[in-house]
């Protein structure tokens, strides 16, 4: 039973004549009643009797009408919420973020975003980058911003370079390193560091910076998120290394470059190769990368 049977049959039905249903259908009189006649040897039965020059429904098709009826009104349904997609009026993203960039770089973009496309729904996932790479992967998260550093080999996961932003000494603004102006890294190897969990890319990255240094480094807290860590930074126990970009509005706290040891990392867009993105996330990801990367010239000319 094809769809365009249904759709001539309940043209007929509706008329109660087959000239009046092909002119509506713009289809030739002697077609419309051979389909129907294809449909009715099909489904083994007589849908119509033919009265006069009018034509009235059987009990079989009186049986058949709601259901064509349902069918054609779930096909129109559907055809226009797939518009709706298309026109960006409708839709859904998963985006994946680790919190530094949820809660820094994110909720200007996404404020501006739904301005502009209000019927889209937006939903976040917070996580580490490994775990963002397996949301992808499995295709909970349509695409994740991440650090680029640890997905550049991954298979099956497709990366698209955002901005480059510095990684600097988060430390209290009375720490004594402040006070000298310019910190290199041999000065950090009697200085407390406050460390990331194991797995995180700023744990390795610390670790980078001290061995380019020639200490091993003296820890005092460890295993700390984000927001711990600046809070005891801030406090004074020790300094971290974070992404300029968490400093943003952190009260109490400096950001140190270590310049004889500059430090940077590079956030990207990472989606599945394999996967095709709706409408909705292809606009997301098309946003993000404008309006990401005027923010990273805006940054550099400042």
């Amino acid at each position: 039973m094809e769809l365009h049977h249904l759709r001539y049959f309940e043209a007929v039905a509706r008329h109660g004549h087959v000239t009046r249903a092909a002119r509506e259908l713009h289809i030739a009189q002697p077609s419309l009643s051979k389909q129907i006649q294809v449909l009715e040897a099909e489904l083994g039965v007589a849908l119509f009797n033919r009265v006069g020059r009018r034509i009235e429904l059987t009990d079989a098709g009186l049986l058949l009408l709601p259901y064509a009826r349902r069918v054609m009104r779930d096909v129109a349904e559907a055809r226009a919420a797939l518009q709706q997609l298309s026109d960006l009026t409708s839709g859904r993203v998963s985006l994946g973020a680790s919190p530094t960039v949820g809660t820094n770089l994110l909720p200007r973009a996404l404020a501006d975003f739904n301005q502009r496309y209000s019927g889209i729904e937006l939903e976040l996932h917070e996580a580490g980058v490994g775990r963002l790479v397996a949301l992808v992967d499995e295709g909970t998260v349509d695409l994740a911003v991440v650090s680029l550093a640890m997905v550049a080999d991954v298979e099956k996961i497709a990366c698209t370079e955002l901005l480059t932003e510095d990684l600097v000494l988060a430390m209290a603004e009375d720490h004594p390193l402040v006070g000298i102006g310019r910190v290199q890294a041999a000065d950090l190897a009697k200085i407390g560091f406050i460390l990331f969990p194991p797995g995180y890319e700023l744990r390795d990255r610390t670790m980078q910076l001290c061995r380019a240094g020639g200490f091993t480094p003296q820890i005092v807290l460890d295993g700390a998120e984000m927001d711990t860590v600046l809070r005891f930074a801030a406090a004074g126990l020790g300094v971290a290394l974070v992404p300029r970009l968490a400093l943003s509005g952190a009260a109490g706290l400096v950001g140190m470059a270590v310049t004889d040891v500059p430090m940077s990392r590079t956030l990207g867009l990472i989606t599945h190769r394999e996967r095709t993105l709706s409408p909705a996330a292809l606009a997301l990801q098309s946003f993000l990368l404008e309006r990401l990367a005027s923010e990273e010239s805006r940054s550099a000319g400042q």
